[in-house]
């Protein structure tokens, strides 16, 4: 009887260690995989913009009735084809970061020389 009895301090670092049964690891798993969504739908979102933006499909009415340069929307097709790179570098990251979480590479793998001896 006295083995299934811990202590209030052992049981509140059990709590801290592990919420509802969930490890730190699947928790920065699950933000991550939550991040890389959003950063997916926002690199759909940047796409169609840069395909209207290309397209030429945007009229632009200025305050004093004066015409647009024809390239003026150039630049913001560039800010937007730079945030669309920025956005594939970010997923690339957090994937990687979340494939490192799910499979940790074997101590063995990390040796220089590529020598597995023990």
């Amino acid at each position: 009887m006295t083995e299934n009895v811990i202590s209030f301090d052992e049981s509140l670092q059990r709590l801290e260690d592990t919420p509802f049964g969930v490890t730190a690891d699947e928790l920065r798993i699950t933000a991550i995989g939550s991040k890389i969504e959003f950063s997916k739908s926002e690199l759909q979102t940047v796409q169609a913009y840069i395909d209207v933006v290309y397209a030429g499909r945007i009229t632009v009415t200025t305050d004093d009735g004066s015409e647009l340069p024809s390239d003026s929307l150039a630049h913001l097709g560039s800010v937007l084809s730079n945030y669309e790179q920025s956005l594939f570098n970010q997923i690339a990251k957090l994937e990687y970061e979340q494939e490192m979480l799910l499979f940790p590479p074997d101590k063995d793998e990390d040796s220089p020389d590529g020598d597995h001896f023990s």
